[in-house]
């Protein structure tokens, strides 16, 4: 919904220029037109000849569209990013042709009435004057395209203030405490398959013997194997309701839950997760001994705010003859997604054998250098276990930090594309604009400066109309993007839809740009002959 708002109003953007450049186009044919009904040709035929103009721009310019949306689609789905990877190849079907060949009729036509109007409404006589074409055109056709020029601005600081709220979310998600130094770790998965991993002590015993020879390896500081892994969004950790022992037993619906992740005892040392208060596992949680737990601040602040955890038990099953013994907690990680905040989480230790669902699981491993460099020697540890189960999803904890970060990627590039395209259509408009005005007002100010008016005088009056244009764009941009960016909420993290910064920079960037756009006519205005401008007709 977003991204399509953000190509609506870039086409509004194009359209308004469009219909911008056609009323300069309809002021320069003024007497022309005039002649044409001078001679007995209607309005309302002149008003169909400029309609269908703007149609003869409208059609070329769909065209030239569907050619470049072809070798953009193919473009994209050559890079597939990952937020689109679960999607299949996007084409462009007669659906998307139609819908294009409707739009392209539709905008030629609706920004095609302004320029036809206002050459239905010229003065026969006024316009066949021969002062008629030194003057700045009717007052009603000014103010439309003043108002264009407005309609522009504002939209465009509509797209930059979205595009910058989006950016700004980028590089606090980028900056999130992940609850764990992320460098030199390298991750990868393991799926046990056949009948010789039917029990889970035999599962057990593959990933200890694995752990066992990749320690001893010279390039890894430690290792550690988990059911989960911090970011891996394509498995997400189990939930699981259960109970406090010695509490009142409640409806299911009503218990609370907790995320379940089963680990080595390895593997907070490996993480560099700190400990909080109690212990972690370690050589004597066996499976003889008591069951232990360890769980992580979120999951201490929910379910016991006022108690200390430590010593607590759950069960997750009124069956179920185990107590589970809280003996640690934890600080918190960013589990499956970055920008949400870390939800109860428990930690069983895989040592114990009972558990059912150790045939997935992923090694951890810390490195001294590069993790990469020490991934085939990790490979052929596991290969020495049992060489045939294979070793998948192999990716160090940047490339999934990366990959975490992908969906919001897209989206500020994507917007920010558009906010730049945006920008530099209404440069040219705001470009166009005083251009026509200093050229129309040549005899206006070829007086003036005959008059005793000075080069920075008419500079600062060319400028200082642009900069009321501005202001006037900058109040609607900034009413429009308090409203509609609203619907960015689900897409930022750590920065509010109506962020000081961005809604105080933005529109000072977009100033700079329609300062820089009007510069130059109005620096060609400031270099005006007297002589020169009074001689013109």
């Amino acid at each position: 919904m977003v991204l399509s708002g953000a190509v609506g109003l870039v086409l509004m953007i194009a359209c308004a220029n469009l219909a911008n450049l056609l009323l300069v186009r309809a002021a320069a044919r003024q007497r022309e037109l005039a002649v044409r009904m001078a001679l007995g040709s209607r309005r309302r035929r002149m008003v169909m000849q400029l309609l269908t103009e703007s149609l003869t721009l409208a059609l070329p310019g769909g065209l030239a569209g569907l050619v470049i949306a072809y070798f953009a689609v193919n473009g994209l789905n050559a890079w597939k990013p990952l937020l689109l990877e679960n999607y299949g190849a996007i084409s462009m079907d007669i659906r998307t042709l139609a819908f294009t060949f409707a739009l392209t009729l539709v905008t030629g036509i609706v920004f095609g009435i302004a320029p036809a109007v206002a050459a239905g409404g010229i003065g026969i006589l006024d316009s066949l004057k021969s002062a008629g074409q030194m003057q700045s055109g009717n007052r009603r056709a000014t103010r439309l395209r003043q108002l264009l020029v407005v309609a522009e601005l504002g939209v465009s600081l509509v797209l930059l203030i979205g595009a910058g709220l989006l950016a700004r979310s980028f590089i606090k998600l980028a900056k999130t405490d992940l609850g764990f130094p992320a460098e030199n770790l390298l991750t990868l998965r393991v799926n046990l398959a056949g009948s010789r991993y039917a029990r889970a002590d035999a599962q057990a015993r593959f990933y200890d013997d694995v752990l066992e020879r990749v320690q001893q390896l010279p390039a890894v500081k430690r290792a550690a194997v988990s059911t989960d892994l911090p970011l891996g969004a394509e498995q997400p950790y189990q939930m699981m309701s259960f109970q406090v022992f010695g509490r009142p037993p409640v409806a299911i619906a009503q218990r609370p839950q907790g995320n379940v992740t089963v680990v080595s005892r390895s593997f907070f040392q490996t993480l560099g997760i700190p400990v909080r208060s109690g212990r972690v596992f370690d050589s004597s949680d066996t499976t003889d001994s008591t069951d232990s737990i360890v769980v992580n601040e979120a999951f201490a602040r929910k379910i016991f705010p006022a108690e200390n955890p430590l010593g607590q038990r759950i069960y997750f099953h009124e069956n179920d003859p185990l107590r589970w013994a809280i003996v640690g907690v934890v600080g918190n990680i960013r589990g499956s997604a970055l920008g949400v905040e870390p939800a109860p989480l428990i930690y069983r230790c895989e040592c114990f054998g009972h558990n059912s669902f150790l045939s997935r699981m992923a090694l951890i491993v810390r490195t001294s250098g590069d993790p990469r460099t020490a991934l085939r020697a990790v490979e052929g540890q596991v290969y020495a276990v049992d060489r045939n189960q294979p070793v998948f999803d192999v990716k160090t904890m940047d490339e999934r930090l990366v990959d975490a970060l992908a969906p919001q990627r897209f989206h500020l590039l994507l917007i920010g594309t558009f906010a730049v395209i945006a920008m530099i259509l209404a440069a040219v408009g705001v470009y166009g604009v005083m251009s026509y005005t200093v050229t129309r007002r040549t005899r206006e100010i070829g007086i003036r400066m005959a008059m005793g008016a000075q080069p920075g005088q008419v500079l600062r009056s060319v400028v200082g109309e642009c900069m009321q244009l501005t202001v006037v764009a900058v109040l609607a941009g900034l009413s429009g993007a308090w409203a509609l960016t609203r619907y960015l909420q689900s897409m930022l993290y750590g920065v509010t839809t109506l962020d000081v910064w961005t809604f105080a920079l933005m529109p000072v960037a977009l100033a700079a740009m329609a300062i820089t756009a009007s510069f130059v006519p109005a620096w060609k205005a400031s270099r005006i002959d007297p002589a020169t401008a009074l001689r013109e007709e």
